[in-house]
């Protein structure tokens, strides 16, 4: 997905659909520069239509410890321990056309209905260099890295990224960068989630500098790389690229949306004026309704980015408008990254649209934490 060059054709998207066809009555940009032109174009943006049930090709790496065959793209391959060694590969991953916006469905039956259910199609293991050499292969493609949140499992994270992917309809490759995040199996150590939340805490602390290492790896190839961060994956994220952007080099972040921040706000307030060397903007989804940033504020003693904090020149979204508990962790109102409303203006951001001409967005009131609000 190519944000200069999608920007200029962006309302027409609104009414051509790469799963339809033209209106008899053209829009402005159709008589501006022709329909077939136009259609030419959009055509050759959106190659894949996301319209119909699909592959997709999930590229991760992770410094999860290897516990089995890892051609099943499932949690018997990936543990929740971490490891000084990375693992590449890709998970080619069935995205049915009948699932829910933002949401994954699993069934045990490898043969129930590929309309309705996701399942693992194959895997191709990697190393680093076939990895860059595969993004290579795609010049000019934008790149969306994803980073997940706390007591995300692998198995989990390869699903969302492929959601995400689908319902996004992006265009470019996707990398899941998947850390050592979960808690240890059983309904007692489940229970037990401040101690779950130490040891994912700690395995975030331990992964920064691979994946730092990892996205000086991507700034090397010369195409612009798009960062979508959740929860306590900005402990990773963050950090790892305000190391990476100590060393020289130009920016090569395009978009940096960072989802619901469990990352304490004056570590945010000190690590951005770093992050924006590498990065063209930053937004940063967040809400006063979160009850999980209130639990990390209450148990970490501080205030989290997460609940909203204005940052010079990082544009703040608050999203305590939109609910979708079904879609957080026990419903605390923390997982709306993946939700229709926030990938509606995700979609937008990848275009490159500021923030207050983007669909349902309102400017806050004077002296509020936020810069704006996204409506319902």
């Amino acid at each position: 997905m190519n944000p200069q060059r999608m920007r200029l054709f962006f309302p027409a998207l609104l009414v051509l659909s790469g799963c339809g066809h033209a209106p008899p009555a053209q829009p402005r940009l159709a008589r501006l520069y022709g329909a077939e032109a136009l259609q030419k174009e959009l055509g050759a943006i959106f190659k894949e239509p996301y319209c119909d049930t699909q592959t997709v090709d999930i590229i991760y790496a992770t410094n999860r410890t290897p516990i089995g065959d890892p051609s099943n793209c499932d949690n018997t391959a990936f543990g929740i321990d971490s490891t000084e060694r990375m693992s590449y590969g890709v998970c080619t991953i069935n995205v049915p056309k009948r699932h829910k916006t933002g949401g994954f469905e699993l069934a045990a039956n490898p043969r129930a209905d590929p309309h309705q259910y996701y399942r693992t199609i194959s895997h191709a293991p990697l190393d680093e260099n076939s990895l860059l050499e595969r993004l290579r292969q795609r010049p000019g493609a934008d790149i969306l890295v994803f980073v997940h949140g706390f007591n995300v499992k692998f198995e989990e994270a390869v699903l969302r990224a492929s959601q995400i992917a689908y319902d996004l309809k992006y265009q470019g490759p996707i990398i899941l960068f998947s850390w050592p995040a979960g808690a240890e199996e059983g309904f007692l150590s489940s229970a037990l989630v401040n101690r779950t939340y130490e040891s994912n805490l700690a395995n975030a602390t331990k992964t920064v500098a691979p994946a730092a290492a990892f996205f000086k790896s991507l700034a090397g190839l010369n195409q612009t790389v798009h960062v979508m961060v959740h929860s306590m994956g900005h402990q990773v994220a963050l950090r790892a690229l305000a190391q990476a952007a100590q060393s020289p080099g130009p920016p090569f972040i395009g978009e940096l949306m960072l989802n619901a921040p469990d990352i304490p706000l004056r570590d945010f307030q000190s690590l951005a004026p770093l992050v924006k060397k590498l990065a063209n903007r930053i937004t940063v989804y967040c809400s006063y309704n979160d009850n999980a940033i209130a639990a990390s504020e209450s148990y970490n003693k501080n205030r989290r980015m997460g609940g909203c904090e204005r940052v010079p020149g990082v544009d703040m979204i608050n999203v305590g408008d939109i609910d979708a508990p079904a879609l957080g962790i026990g419903g605390l109102g923390h997982g709306y990254y993946a939700s229709r409303p926030i990938l509606t203006d995700i979609f937008q951001t990848l275009l490159g649209i500021p923030a207050q001409q983007r669909l349902f967005i309102r400017k806050s009131e004077p002296n509020s934490t936020e810069d704006y609000y996204l409506r319902p």
